[in-house]
């Protein structure tokens, strides 16, 4: 993993706050202009310096629940369990969104970013044909086993950091494809978010999204009685997992990428899901 500190010198991290380079030291990252310091551990760079245990959104304040959530992402109890319901449901597996996803973005030898990393199970496919990608998540924890899982499968060009998305910390355009699986609908700001992903794409590069939409409601409904069923105690929702998300209609998320500098979007729906992908303008 890219994960000593004299390499951050040629990494594209700025501040989040100001957009300005930031300076390596010792123990992290700093920047001069708001006098912040970054911290890394086990390479991955902090930018969230609030607490999120104040935010006004149920999502940040529950992010120790998708800490805990991390030791059994990528396992049978939550992904095993996520394939089966997809497959009673006629839905494509985790696998099959995940290739997909990464295939829409199509840039090959590029510079990748995958938006909501969780444990870096898509952004490992981008770098399996990008030169480099990095991972942001809320979720200390998911970081810290999406840093395991890439060192165990010995992939060496992915950054992972803790960054929200309405906040992210690149410069502009520096991105060649952009990718958000199963979180813009945690997002506490829709246009925010994906203002912020244009804000570092280049011209011309793809955006591909999987959220949730209220397309078919009696599928939603089946796919969360489903969920909450299989999932119980491991839901970070409790015992509603829709709680706290948003739910777009297709003609509001059009709205939404033609407000954020997007074009050309088009999606397939598999029940409550979208799968869509757009292109910077």
């Amino acid at each position: 993993m890219r994960n000593h500190l004299k390499e951050w010198h040629d990494s594209y991290y700025v501040c989040p706050v100001c957009k300005q380079p930031l300076i390596p030291t010792t123990n992290g990252l700093h920047c001069q202009q708001d006098e912040i310091e970054y911290p890394i551990k086990n390479g991955i760079v902090n930018f969230v310096t609030e607490d999120l245990t104040r935010s006004t959104s149920p999502i940040l304040r529950s992010v120790d629940k998708f800490d805990d959530l991390a030791k059994i992402y990528e396992g049978p109890l939550w992904y095993g369990a996520m394939d089966i319901i997809s497959a009673e449901l006629g839905f494509p597996s985790i696998e099959e969104g995940a290739k997909t996803i990464a295939e829409m973005v199509d840039a090959a030898g590029g510079v990748g970013l995958d938006v909501a990393c969780g444990t870096g199970f898509i952004a490992r496919s981008l770098a399996r044909k990008m030169h480099l990608v990095y991972g942001i998540d809320i979720s200390m924890g998911m970081l810290e086993k999406a840093t395991e899982y890439a060192q165990g499968k010995e992939i060496d060009n992915i950054c992972f950091a803790r960054s929200k998305a309405e906040q992210l910390p690149f410069p502009d355009g520096v991105f060649d494809g952009v990718t958000c699986s199963g979180a813009l609908h945690a997002f506490q700001d829709t246009v925010e978010a994906l203002s912020e992903m244009a804000r570092v794409m280049k011209t011309g590069a793809q955006l591909a999204v999987m959220t949730m939409v209220k397309q078919d409601l009696s599928a939603l409904k089946k796919w969360g009685e489903l969920f909450s069923e299989r999932m119980g105690a491991s839901s970070p929702f409790g015992k509603d997992p829709l709680g706290g998300l948003h739910l777009f209609d297709v003609e509001e998320l059009d709205d939404y990428l033609s407000q954020t500098g997007f074009k050309g979007f088009a999606y397939d729906i598999y029940g409550p899901f979208i799968l869509f992908h757009a292109e910077k303008g």
